[in-house]
């Protein structure tokens, strides 16, 4: 078996039909065995009718399996637990594909003995003028690994073509969202060699509703835990590697809540959710502002940008919470000029 695909399932059947037609495409043009694994994780809509027909009318590909609700890490330790491939992807059930996705990884991971293969991302949104392709590499970076790890999507698995004995021993953490955060870095770490093709095969679909997509809750916070369990579990490395998976993890996954969400909300509840939130972090990551990449991070930019990354972190170091939100309200007005500004223009 060259390829086991793992499509978790729950609730999806508005897009599901979409999803599971490009991976019908993407397979027929593989050479060798691939296994598609549609797992119904007690979806209570119209999902199983669509993975049976598919069933039917595939059966040299697709398999089903139903089983009682348990989230979307219980779905994917689910699905590792059956996969036979020599490589292991998973697909999210209302996303889809571009057609060479599969074969184009496997042969690059066959010509260049890779454990993993990562490809570009596209944002679909239901307005196309909006959809943006995401890298999947910074090229800045002296080495692969270095500029695969040091993205803020690096934590996805549906974009990485993966050598299934890397997940030896390595569960996603169940009832956790963000569960990726926990296993990527680790998945990167391990592998001898990562490959990059610099094509936008994975389409990342926008749905409203998401919880990436939604207001902000506490229901975010979760991504301390899962952050948190990744720094556990990277202690298997040396220390070079873990600093730069740190600092990713820091930078991308921890600090892009209060910098980006939070920020964004309004004044009283910005206030709130940032003492919260940046509470936790100083409890579970007392050393993260010492971090190299954190440090990098107030160097870069040009000379607005630095000032305010410079003075955001600044007041969050002294824990001048309110301050910041105070701060954030001048920043969020001249973002709104700038816009507006570009909109008149």
């Amino acid at each position: 078996m060259r390829l086991s695909v793992i499509v978790p399932v729950y609730n999806t059947a508005a897009y599901l039909e979409r999803c599971l037609n490009s991976v019908v495409d993407a397979v027929s043009v593989v050479e060798g065995k691939v296994e598609v694994l549609l797992i119904n994780d007690g979806s209570t809509d119209r999902s199983q009718e669509i993975i049976d027909r598919f069933c039917r009318a595939y059966p040299q590909y697709f398999t089903g399996y139903c089983k009682e609700n348990g989230g979307l890490s219980d779905v994917k330790n689910y699905g590792l637990r059956r996969a036979s491939g020599e490589y292991v992807i998973f697909l999210d059930s209302d996303d889809y594909i571009e057609k060479d996705m599969y074969s184009e990884m496997l042969q690059t991971a066959e010509r260049e003995d890779a454990d993993v293969v990562v490809c570009d991302i596209k944002l679909v949104y239901d307005d196309a003028g909006k959809n943006t392709v995401r890298p999947c590499a910074v090229a800045y970076r002296p080495d692969t690994f270095w500029q695969v790890i040091d993205m803020y999507m690096m934590p996805a698995s549906w974009n990485k073509l993966v050598r299934r004995t890397l997940y030896e021993g390595l569960l996603f953490p169940v009832g956790k969202n963000n569960e990726d955060v926990a296993v990527t870095p680790v998945i990167l770490g391990r592998a001898n060699k990562i490959s990059i093709v610099k094509k936008p095969f994975y389409q990342y679909y926008q749905r409203s509703g998401s919880i990436q997509n939604s207001s902000f809750d506490e229901r975010r916070f979760v991504i301390l835990e899962t952050a948190k369990l990744c720094e556990e579990r990277i202690a298997e490395f040396d220390r070079d590697k873990q600093e730069k998976i740190k600092g990713s993890v820091y930078l991308h996954q921890v600090l892009n809540i209060p910098f980006y969400a939070i920020r964004r909300e309004k004044f009283r509840r910005r206030c709130l959710f940032l003492k919260k939130y940046m509470g936790r972090v100083e409890e579970l990551f007392p050393h993260i502002w010492n971090n190299f990449e954190i440090q990098e991070y107030l160097k870069q930019g040009k000379g607005f940008v630095r000032w305010y990354r410079k003075v955001s972190v600044e007041m969050m170091k002294k824990r001048w919470y309110v301050p910041t939100a105070v701060f954030w309200s001048f920043i969020n007005s001249l973002y709104l000029l700038v816009k507006y500004g570009n909109i008149l223009k």
